[in-house]
């Protein structure tokens, strides 16, 4: 019979999920290197995520970990991995060859103290485990749970990283109001900032060590960095005091890179970039393109100082310079009325003709020229 037609397929795996098990964990394999995996108990990465466990009540010594029972992760695709004495819960199921086997799994980590650090539970008489193999986690009560508002979801780690999905009113909630009450605001937040004492936390764009901030309708109370935007000819809102659809980012270093094609931009109004140096190079050419563009903040405010168009000025020099070598050539002959050479002139004009020479060497219409830039072009 197959499994549409056998009812009594899936009796027995009912069974064995009934019961979620608490055990306490003992030691968990890391690495390939794990006694575990390197005796060939499990094949290679087959064993990576494995734990070893014990009753809630039963202590052991940490060195004796080879014989105790273990259990895989449940969910391979998500996962947190628990530390040493740590409670876990365990479901049955099955393994590899999907026939109802009698194999561990282990689901979640129990929460105790309602706290993301170390959620040790433990018998006084058990020796301690800083030794023991898997526990190599450096406890740091300063990373503080986040503070849940209304209808949140929050996905977050024992090293003050964090994602929370929310967006409803809520006492604490900063962000919503009564004007942008239940649309979606979504915060990751990497490096929460250290809280001495035992209080919930909040995220902190300006504090946190890199943020990423996706909002519907929201204003995000950002501390830009720069506010220079000289060059705009209209300033653009601040950060902070944005209200709308927007992503905002605020991190230590932010770079983009892509191994084969493009970074592109596209905005419907403004793009600006404000910094204390701006530099753009390429390898091939840089293009500029718009009905107005202005050098400095000035060329903006008042258009009085037009670029030279370097070809059509050396046309127009060549014409004057044409028409100066012609004046120096007759300075060279100039007479009085009484047919008598005027000297004063007549030695200026080689001097005069031979400035010109040297003037004229230095242009060449429709050509390369000392006067005109080999990589700078304008209309």
């Amino acid at each position: 019979m197959d499994q549409v037609t056998n009812p009594n397929r899936y009796r027995n795996s009912r069974e064995l999920v009934h019961d979620l098990i608490p055990v306490r964990v003992k030691d968990i394999i890391l690495d390939e290197s794990h006694p575990e995996i390197t005796s060939k108990k499990f094949r290679g990465i087959q064993g990576i995520g494995v734990i070893k466990y014990v009753q809630i009540d039963q202590s052991i010594n940490t060195e004796d970990t080879k014989t105790l029972p273990f259990a895989f992760p449940l969910n391979s695709f998500s996962i947190t991995l628990p530390l040493i004495n740590e409670v876990v819960y365990l479901v049955k199921g099955p393994r590899e060859d999907n026939n109802i086997a009698n194999v561990d799994y282990y689901v979640t980590i129990v929460g105790l103290y309602n706290d993301i650090n170390y959620l040790e539970s433990k018998n006084a008489d058990e020796p301690a485990d800083n030794d023991a193999p898997g526990f190599k986690f450096k406890i740091d009560q300063k990373n503080r749970p986040l503070y849940p508002f209304n209808g949140d979801t929050i996905i977050q780690s024992r090293l003050g990283s964090s994602i929370r999905f929310t967006g409803a009113p809520s006492p604490n909630n900063t962000y919503t109001d009564t004007t942008n009450a239940n649309k979606p605001l979504t915060i990751l937040s990497n490096g929460h900032e250290k809280i001495e004492d035992s209080k919930l936390y909040i995220e902190d764009i300006n504090k946190d060590t890199t943020s990423i901030y996706l909002a519907t309708d929201h204003t995000i109370p950002l501390e830009q960095i720069r506010d220079k935007y000289a060059a705009a000819k209209k300033r653009p809102i601040l950060a902070g005091n944005y209200k709308g659809p927007q992503i905002i980012s605020n991190t230590g270093r932010i770079f983009f890179n892509t191994y084969k094609e493009d970074i592109l931009f596209s905005a419907n109004k403004s793009f600006g970039v404000t910094a204390e140096q701006v530099f753009i190079d390429g390898v091939n050419y840089i293009g500029l393109d718009a009905k107005k563009i202005y050098l400095g903040e000035q060329a903006k405010l008042t258009e009085t100082q037009p670029v030279v168009r370097g070809e059509f000025l050396e046309v127009f020099l060549n014409i004057v310079l044409n028409a100066l070598d012609g004046v120096s050539k007759a300075m060279t002959k100039a007479k009085t009325v009484d047919q008598k050479p005027i000297p004063s002139i007549n030695l200026e004009g080689p001097a005069l003709e031979a400035s010109i020479r040297k003037a004229g060497e230095m242009i060449n219409p429709n050509g390369e020229s000392l006067l005109k830039s080999t990589k700078v072009f304008t209309e």
